[in-house]
């Protein structure tokens, strides 16, 4: 998620609701594929103009999401 604090209560909001790690890391998901929807489903572009995001590699599924 681009919002830590917000990313850090979504995170306590699916491990209270005994969730996985793999359902918050989808919800954290859709807010990006939302941007790279809005820059041609350019995720990389995505990742490389945010300044949080640029030090990290796209993960695989975040890809495979923007390329459906």
């Amino acid at each position: 998620c681009l919002d830590e604090d917000a990313s850090n209560a979504l995170r306590r909001s699916f491990k209270e609701r005994g969730e996985n790690v793999g359902s918050w890391r989808q919800a954290c998901y859709k807010p990006l594929v939302n941007i790279a929807c809005r820059h041609g489903w350019d995720i990389d572009a995505v990742f490389n103009a945010h300044p949080r995001l640029s030090i990290w590699y796209v993960p695989t599924k975040l890809r495979q999401l923007c390329h459906l």
